[in-house]
């Protein structure tokens, strides 16, 4: 029953569904264990073997894969404890040969196939959202978030960009590895019952990479969706008088940086050189227990990794992720996903305007609970007035979110709005939007949105159009063993225009099915721990206007995960094109009007990410409207040690069209090289290449980290063109299209130290 008062919208719209489910209580039942509380004094240098750990009790486990529930190969021992400032925990990872622990990562936040435990938190106690805090070997730390359940509703469900400040220290020896961690309270968001105990919940995964084995608490059902990520499965916990935490921090930051370009008047290239300086300052500060504000004074967006080069072959826009630090937290709150990957809110469409970096004044983020039921997310964003070139000038614009969501019949279901705005003095854009996840009982969940967009010009009747909206609806029942299913139906106007949003396509019908049926090893003598046959698969698009089908893809498909931990999949599609007018790719790919259908065959295989050299591949063959297409991929990655490793990329697409005669290959590759000379500096050195733009993109950067929120970056960026002719052959361009070298000094202060 739902005791407060919600949008009365937002009853109509779910009231065909409410009232036919009942509320599940399978994650409700677990009853909570006490975590104790330290008891002596801790030395944070990755030897758990103080006193005061051992009166705390180990967390039990299981294995979990490659077979669920058998004995464990290797004895994992995870203690948690807490005092008035910190979380604390304790890990030994026992292993009878220590020579196959796989320990080469130095780099925060990076990754090189290594052995780790993973403990995650949901210190709210809403079974929607955990902290994740993971630790290497040798004591590189990786943080994240995740939103929504682990249920997929954009690209910020598993958030990897949140950084968070905490420490870890690790050890190894003759008898494994081991670690300890010091969380501080002011991360985790958390309120205290009347009782004084606070309740949040716990998992942790020891992943042992040259087994292939993996260790879990709690032991929740290996038919888990996503079981490692999922918060409502996690193991309830109580501690006892957890003091308030204080949150305040204060980053500021400086930077300086000297760009050249060049630009092309009456027919000659000249350079124009551009230096610049910034300062700003960024401020987290917790409001109450649960709502967490984020401040910005001119915030600097140009920290931001560059994005991987990407082809369009398809009709839909191309999704490119947020890595700004300023808008990861709690990022998956604002997800309201209409189907595909269109977005209600997208924040990458703050501070860039056509493709360009645009200054923004500041702006503030309010996140968090109103009560254990009912999520908050408040933006307001001002940009600085840009000049593109002597013609036209960007003005400044206001970007505004408010986002309200609260939780219905049972942990694991939700009703919710939200509202966007863009407003300048050339135009306003405004959008309503309302979204649900409903889980009816056990595995079965309900997941709907809408949306509609409104264009308001000075001066002019702006009225409400029916084809200004997106909806969607999906029906899943979300497991991975036996029969499971996915099923849903997407609209989406022809004048539906998010400008705070993303939109891949518009005015189109779409339904989209999946039947699929998976297989577990029952022991380890097995080939494949896992497998999974997708019977059958469906999406389908008619124009919402002439009901034509536009395009239909159908396909079966098998993957297969072995206990040596390779994977395979092998996947059959075809599909059905219509094109009502040319499709035009550019560099002269055009595809005529007409009816087409291109079956095509993939093969992928991945081989054990704990191996020094391992390179994954994929190969397609199939047919690309009127002609052909050959797609192979090859993502090798060398370990060389510790301290260096090398990662490419390369993809090669070859277009075919026998009977005009014409060839179209694209390339793009990707070349890493990423060099720790402890954990605390490193050097990255990477570069793209993208045939279709005729384009090498360049990337360099060294970092200093001194502490979690302590970093100095020097970064230098360059573009070259691969072919220098401007439409007249008789000009040359500049080999080089842009320089860019920037330095960057930040420091985190924490004026409350409690």
């Amino acid at each position: 029953m739902i005791r407060k008062k919600i949008s009365g919208l937002s009853c109509l719209l779910l009231l065909p569904y409410l009232s036919v489910f009942s509320q599940d209580t399978t994650y409700l039942s677990k009853a909570p264990l006490l975590i104790e509380r330290l008891s002596g004094k801790i030395t944070l240098d990755g030897s758990p073997d103080e006193p005061a750990w051992s009166s705390i009790a180990p967390l039990p486990y299981i294995a979990f894969e490659p077979v669920w529930g058998v004995t464990p190969t290797e004895q994992t021992d995870i203690r948690l404890t807490y005092d008035e400032r910190y979380l604390y925990i304790s890990g030994r990872c026992f292993t009878k040969d220590s020579t196959t622990i796989v320990a080469r990562n130095l780099v925060r936040d990076g990754y090189r196939g290594d052995d780790w435990v993973s403990i995650q938190f949901d210190s709210r106690f809403d079974r929607q959202n955990a902290l994740v805090f993971s630790v290497y070997p040798l004591g590189s730390r990786f943080d994240m978030a995740t939103s929504n359940d682990a249920i997929e509703l954009g690209n910020s469900t598993f958030n990897p960009a949140l950084n968070m400040i905490w420490e870890a220290k690790t050890k190894i020896n003759k008898d494994g590895w081991f670690f300890e961690i010091r969380i501080p309270l002011y991360n985790l968001r958390y309120k205290q019952d009347t009782n004084g105990y606070v309740k949040m919940a716990v998992s942790f995964t020891r992943a042992i990479q040259y087994k292939q084995e993996y260790h879990q608490f709690p032991a929740i059902p290996r038919n888990t969706a996503d079981y490692i990520e999922r918060p409502s499965v996690k193991q309830p916990v109580l501690l006892e008088k957890l003091p308030a935490s204080k949150l305040f921090l204060l980053t500021p930051y400086v930077s300086a940086g000297r760009e050249r370009s060049y630009q092309l008047n009456n027919n000659t290239v000249s350079p124009v050189i551009k230096n610049s300086f910034q300062a700003g300052l960024d401020a987290k500060i917790g409001i109450s227990s649960y709502l967490t504000l984020d401040v910005s004074v001119n915030p600097d967006f140009s920290q931001a990794e560059a994005d991987n080069q990407q082809v369009n072959l398809s009709r839909f826009s191309l999704f490119f992720p947020e890595k700004r630090l300023f808008f990861q937290e709690q990022a998956g709150l604002f997800e309201v996903g209409l189907g595909g990957t269109a977005q209600v809110f997208y924040s990458r469409r703050i501070g860039i305007n056509n493709g360009r970096l645009t200054p923004v004044y500041g702006g503030v983020r309010l996140t968090g609970k109103l009560d254990a039921k009912t999520d908050i997310g408040l933006i307001n964003i001002q940009s600085v007035p840009t000049n593109i070139d002597s013609l036209f000038r960007f003005p400044t614009e206001n970007f505004g979110v408010f986002r309200l969501r609260r939780k219905v019949l049972n942990n694991r279901s939700f009703i919710g709005t939200i509202i966007t705005s863009r407003i300048s003095s050339l135009n306003q854009n405004f959008q309503v939007g309302f979204d649900a996840i409903i889980n009816t009982k056990g595995n079965y969940y309900l997941k709907t949105a809408f949306a509609n967009s409104i264009d308001v010009m000075p001066g002019v009747s702006t009225p409400l159009r029916g084809d200004a909206s997106r909806f969607s609806v999906n029906w899943e029942l979300r497991k991975t063993d036996r029969l499971y299913y996915s099923a849903g139906y997407t609209y989406s106007g022809k004048n539906f225009d998010p400008k705070v949003g993303f939109l891949d396509r518009s005015d189109f019908h779409h339904v989209n099915g999946i039947l699929s049926y998976g297989i577990f090893a029952r022991n380890k003598k097995a080939i494949f721990q896992y497998q999974s046959i997708t019977l059958a698969r469906i999406l389908a698009y008619w124009n919402a206007q002439s009901g034509k089908l536009e395009s239909m893809e159908t396909g079966i498909g098998w993957r297969g995960n072995t206990i040596k931990g390779m994977r395979y999949s092998l996947q059959l599609a075809n599909n059905y094109e219509y094109l009502a007018t040319p499709l035009n790719f550019g560099n002269g790919l055009i595809i005529q009007s007409g009816s087409y259908h291109a079956p095509s065959l993939w093969l992928i295989f991945t081989p054990p990410v704990y191996k020094n050299f391992n390179m994954p591949v994929t190969l397609s063959e199939g047919y690309f409207y009127q002609g052909k297409q050959f797609y192979t991929s090859l993502s090798p990655t060398l370990n060389l040690g510790k301290h260096l490793d090398l990662k490419a990329n390369y993809s090669f697409t070859y277009l075919r069209f026998t009977k005009e005669n014409t060839y179209y290959p694209i390339h793009l590759a990707k070349l890493s090289v990423n060099y720790a000379f402890d954990l605390h500096f490193s050097a990255s050195f990477n570069i793209q290449y993208n045939s279709n733009e005729k384009r090498f993109f360049n990337n360099a950067r060294l970092r200093y980290n001194f502490a979690d929120g302590h970093d100095l970056y020097l970064v230098w960026n360059e573009n070259f063109f691969s072919e220098r002719n401007y439409f007249n052959e008789s000009l040359a361009r500049p080999r080089s299209e842009q320089q860019v070298l920037l330095i960057k000094y930040y420091y985190t202060f924490l004026p409350l130290k409690r």
